[in-house]
């Protein structure tokens, strides 16, 4: 694995792109939503890209603040020192499998190409490399008045990951399990559906070989809703929430290092044929 190379050509990353997305088609079915769980022996294989470019960070009294600015609060977004800047280019792979009609098996696998570049170091290396991949299950016991799933998923250490400020990281280093609660309904014969998933992550410490930081257990949620505009065409927004607990160093606890996050996402899905969407 080469896990630290110079930067890939656009037509390189272009390439992995389309080749991934063909793949996906060959092998997709109908999608599933929320607590929908695919029936026996339907494959879903889902494909999402993710691009972000930014020179921005969240302040906290761990850093100092940045020449010409005023930092009043810890999660105040400020620029990075030495006019850094950040580029993540992600594809994460999405295999679902029904197992019964009611039982799903899930396996996520990222790929990352992450780059962190300032005026100290402008040559620093991009790291490429498979992510920390994701597998699980989840169980649907219930159907009326509301469709009901429980989901257990695992998140394994095989991304790279190590303590070189060099070298951005792909991984975390340390395992997570995670339990959610996943609940639906359709609102036929309004075309719309919401959906509502409810979570605790743990976060286990790492190996004392690799890192001395135990990252705190999160509480999370997401609530969804769509609406059908048209036959092939709907509309949905979610609202997905993160909390945290601290995280600790050798038995200290690092200031704000508490996680809260709300992200609003508006979506559009777009149905081109039977086992085809965007």
């Amino acid at each position: 694995m080469n896990k630290n190379r110079m930067f890939l050509r656009p037509a390189s990353l272009i390439l992995k792109i389309l080749s991934t997305w063909v793949f996906s088609l060959v092998l997709t079915t109908n999608s599933y939503a929320g607590a929908w769980t695919l029936k026996r022996d339907q494959l879903l294989v889902k494909t999402s890209f993710l691009y972000q470019k930014t020179q921005d960070r969240y302040y906290s009294r761990n850093t100092p603040c940045p020449l010409g600015h005023v930092c009043t609060s810890s999660g105040q977004r400020v620029p990075f020192p030495f006019n850094g800047e950040s580029q993540v280019t992600a594809v994460y792979i999405d295999f679902n499998y029904g197992l019964t009609d009611g039982l799903e098996l899930r396996v996520q696998i990222p790929y990352f190409i992450i780059e962190f570049e300032d005026l100290a170091n402008p040559e620093r290396l991009e790291s490429t490399d498979v992510g920390d991949i994701r597998f699980g299950a989840r169980y649907r016991f219930l159907t009326n008045p509301f469709v009901s799933t429980l989901r257990v998923e695992a998140k394994a250490p095989t991304g790279f990951f190590n303590k070189d400020s060099e070298v951005v990281p792909i991984g975390d280093g340390q395992w997570d399990l995670e339990f959610m609660g996943q609940f639906g309904r359709s609102l036929w014969p309004v075309p719309a559906y919401v959906n509502l998933d409810v979570g605790y992550r743990l976060r286990f410490a790492p190996d004392i070989a690799t890192s001395t930081l135990e990252p705190g257990n999160e509480f999370f949620f997401r609530g969804e809703g769509g609406y059908n505009v048209l036959k092939n065409l709907l509309f949905k927004v979610a609202l997905t929430g993160l909390y945290s607990e601290k995280f600790v160093v050798e038995n200290l606890t690092i200031l704000d290092s508490q996680r809260r996050v709300l992200f609003f996402e508006p979506g559009i899905y777009l149905k081109i044929k039977e086992n085809l969407a965007f």
